[in-house]
């Protein structure tokens, strides 16, 4: 579960940080990213996405989850893809433009939401390993974005919160995989910070056989939050709870 909890972590914090802090992380990202992880949520997407042409995603990073998105649209469907950090948009554009067809759905638009324009009303919004950017006093304005952009019945679905409440985690090394010569892993840590927030440390390493070729430490803020206070901020937004799968939690507008 610590593996995905590391996922979780988005910089809550000034934008000179989030800059900093990701231009570390990039070039780690996909490196570690675990595929299991990644296989859990999207699996469970085909259920809330349902009939959904239009999508915007909040904080899609490198673009692990965007790709996969793209596939379960219709061929006319487009995500809006909403990044922040200039080393993570880099990395969306090249991966995006890699095929005509993704090179063809998906917009980048770079900003924060709920700062962000979208060009018109989406069937649904997404959030996968973001929600931690987005603090108690930040996420009734997140939802209030959501609701004025949403398409009659649009849905929200983000991934499930871990973990959700503040905990301390004692350093944990999750094995990355191998590009080349090298193999990637990294090592968190985190303490709470507060009554919903923690601090992760993470370290970033690239090796070569046994040798250290690599290594760098980022730390990033997180927010903290469970799926009842979730359901409780959504409804005061206009959202009702929906079934989904076990990996993510889903809301309707209205």
């Amino acid at each position: 579960m610590i593996g995905t909890a590391v996922l979780e972590v988005l910089m809550n914090a000034d934008h000179e940080s989030v800059e900093r802090n990701y231009a570390v992380n990039a070039q780690y990202y996909d490196a570690i990213f675990p595929a299991a992880a990644v296989e859990t949520v999207v699996a469970a997407l085909p259920s809330p996405l349902r009939g959904a042409t239009t999508v915007a995603e909040i904080g899609p990073g490198t673009g692990t989850f965007t790709r996969a998105l793209v596939e379960l649209l219709p061929p006319d469907g487009e995500v809006f893809a909403i990044e922040p950090a200039p080393a993570m948009r880099a990395a969306l554009a090249t991966r995006m433009l890699e095929r005509e067809r993704t090179a063809r759905a998906v917009t980048l638009l770079p900003g924060r939401a709920p700062d962000v324009a979208l060009p018109g009303p989406v069937d649904a919004v997404v959030a996968f390993n973001a929600l931690s950017h987005f603090g108690a006093e930040d996420r009734p304005r997140l939802w209030s974005w959501c609701a004025r952009n949403l398409t009659p019945g649009g849905v929200v679905v983000v991934d499930a919160p871990v973990p959700d409440e503040p905990l301390e985690v004692a350093p944990v090394t999750v094995p990355g995989r191998a590009l080349g010569r090298h193999r990637y892993d990294h090592t968190a840590s985190a303490v709470p910070t507060g009554p919903d927030a923690m601090r992760w440390s993470i370290t970033y390493r690239a090796w070569r056989e046994d040798a250290l070729v690599s290594e760098d430490t980022a730390e990033f803020d997180a927010a903290v939050v469970s799926r009842p206070t979730l359901d409780a901020e959504l409804a005061a937004a206009g959202f009702v709870p929906l079934t989904a799968p076990p990996a993510v939690a889903a809301w309707r507008l209205g």
